[in-house]
C-alpha cells in the first residue's frame, strides 16, 4: 500500500507502540507520515515490559483499555502478517497477598472503583485448587481481566501495519522538534531541518526534554522496571500480581493501611508473573534511578518464589530493564502542546503502555488531522497536556 500524497506531512518521534500506532492512524487518515526512532523498534518499555494487556482500574483509563483491545482485534484482521493476535478470552488476574486483610481491602476498593468487574476473594484452599503452582499461604482477589502477550509483539504488529499503510520508518535517527516563531515546522535530524506540517512526540520518558529543552516542564519521569524472563515448566494460567503494587494499581498506601508489610520500593521488588509464548516474565520494580538488572535478579526471584515456589529453580532466559514514562498524576498526556502550534504529545502511560497506548494514539491522530469536532470523540480533559502548565519561557528555536 503506498503513502497518500495529498494530506499533511507529519513527523512522529518515537518507535514504541504509541508512536507506531499514532503513525498508522495518521496515515490511515490521509497524512504523509515519517516516523523517527533513535534506536530500534520497541527498544524501550514497549518491547521490554512484562507482557500483559490489563484493565487499569482507573475510570479515566478504562475507555482507553477497551478501545485498545478492540484495536488489537482489528489489527489481527488488517495486518495478518504481523503474527499477533490477542487471546480470545482474558486469562484472569489474581491480585495475591500473604495477608487476607490486604486482599479484603483491595476487593473493597475495586468494588467501589470498578464494580462491573465483580472482584472475588479467594482463600488459600480455593487458590490452590484453581492454581496448584501457588504457595499455600496466599489470599487473592480474582478479576476476569488480563491478556498475556509476548512483550514486543503488539509493537511489532503496529510497525507492520504502519508500513503497510505507507508510513516511512527511519531507525537510528534522533529527531527533535524544530520550532520557528511559536510553531513546529518540522524536525531537526543530523543537523538539518526536515519539514513537516505537524510534529507528534511519543518518546516515552524522554518526551518532555524534546518538547521543552529548557528543563522547566517535566510532567513525565522515568520509572524503571526490571523483569526476569524464566522458563517455568508448569506456570500459572492466570496473571499473578502482588496486591500491594500501589504504583501500578493506583492504590497508594492501601496495603499498609490494611496491615500488610511495609515495602521500600527502592530495595524490594513487587511480584508480577505473566506467561506468554512459552516464557514467564517475573518482576517487577518501580525505581527512580536506572538499575543494574543483574543486581536485582536474585531479589526479584526470591520474592516471587513466596507466591510461586517453582520460580526459585526455573531456568533464566534473560533479565531486562526498561524506563516506564510515568506522568505526575498517573495519566497520559495526549493532544496539542499549548505553547507551540503544530506540536503534539502522546506519552506518560506509565505501566499501561500496551494497554492504553493505541487508543491514545488514535486520539492524538484525530487531533492532528482536525477530526476532534467531526464525529470522533474529543480528548478527555484528564489527558490535556495543559493541565501541568507551561514553561515560563516557551521554546523558540528560530
Amino acid at each position: 500500500m503506498t503513502r497518500r500524497s495529498g494530506g499533511p506531512a507529519v513527523a512522529v518521534i518515537g518507535g514504541g507502540i504509541v508512536g507506531l500506532a499514532t503513525a498508522a492512524y495518521l496515515a490511515e487518515g490521509g497524512a504523509r507520515v515519517t516516523l523517527y526512532e533513535r534506536e530500534a523498534i520497541a527498544a524501550g518499555a514497549s518491547g521490554r515490559n512484562s507482557g500483559v494487556v490489563q484493565h487499569p482500574f482507573d475510570p479515566a483509563l478504562v475507555p482507553l483499555y477497551h478501545e485498545t483491545v478492540t484495536s488489537y482485534r482489528r489489527l489481527a484482521v488488517v495486518a495478518p502478517g504481523a503474527a499477533f493476535a490477542l487471546p480470545s478470552e482474558p486469562a484472569g488476574l489474581l491480585l495475591a497477598s500473604h495477608h487476607r486483610r490486604v486482599a479484603e481491602a483491595l476487593a473493597a476498593h475495586l468494588w467501589i472503583v470498578v464494580p462491573d468487574l465483580e472482584p472475588e476473594i479467594l482463600d488459600s484452599a480455593e487458590l490452590r485448587a484453581l492454581e496448584p503452582a501457588l504457595a499455600n499461604d496466599l489470599h487473592a482477589v480474582r478479576v476476569p481481566v488480563a491478556y498475556p502477550v509476548v512483550p514486543a509483539a503488539p509493537t511489532y504488529a503496529w510497525a507492520n501495519h504502519a508500513e503497510r499503510v505507507g508510513v516511512t520508518i527511519r531507525l537510528g535517527r534522533a529527531a527533535t522538534p524544530h520550532v520557528t516563531r511559536g510553531r513546529a515546522t518540522g524536525v531537526d535530524v543530523d543537523g538539518r531541518l526536515e519539514a513537516a506540517d505537524a510534529v507528534v512526540v511519543a518518546a516515552g520518558p524522554w518526551t518532555p526534554a524534546l518538547i521543552d529543552p529548557s528543563g522547566r516542564w517535566r510532567p513525565i519521569r522515568p520509572l524503571w522496571g526490571v523483569v526476569v524472563e524464566t522458563l517455568l515448566a508448569d506456570p500459572p494460567r492466570h496473571v499473578i500480581e502482588e496486591a500491594s503494587m500501589d504504583v501500578a494499581l493506583g492504590i497508594t498506601d492501601l496495603s499498609a493501611a490494611a496491615g500488610g508489610e511495609p515495602v521500600d520500593s527502592a530495595e524490594t521488588p513487587e511480584t508480577s508473573i505473566v506467561t506468554a509464548g512459552g516464557a514467564t516474565a517475573v518482576g517487577s520494580t518501580f525505581l527512580e534511578q536506572e538499575p543494574d538488572p543483574a543486581a536485582w535478579t536474585e531479589r526479584i526471584l526470591r520474592r516471587a518464589a513466596t507466591f510461586v515456589p517453582a520460580v526459585a529453580d526455573a531456568p533464566i532466559r534473560e533479565t531486562r530493564a526498561c524506563a516506564r514514562p510515568l506522568a505526575a498524576d498517573g495519566r497520559p498526556l495526549v493532544g496539542a502542546v499549548p505553547w507551540v502550534d503544530g506540536l503534539f504529545i502522546c506519552s506518560g502511560h506509565g505501566p499501561w503502555g500496551i494497554t492504553t497506548g493505541p487508543a491514545s494514539a488514535r486520539q492524538v491522530a484525530d487531533a492532528v488531522l482536525g477530526l476532534g469536532n467531526g464525529g470522533a470523540a474529543a480528548i478527555p480533559a484528564a489527558f490535556d497536556p495543559g493541565r501541568f502548565g507551561i514553561p515560563d519561557e516557551p521554546r523558540q528555536d528560530a
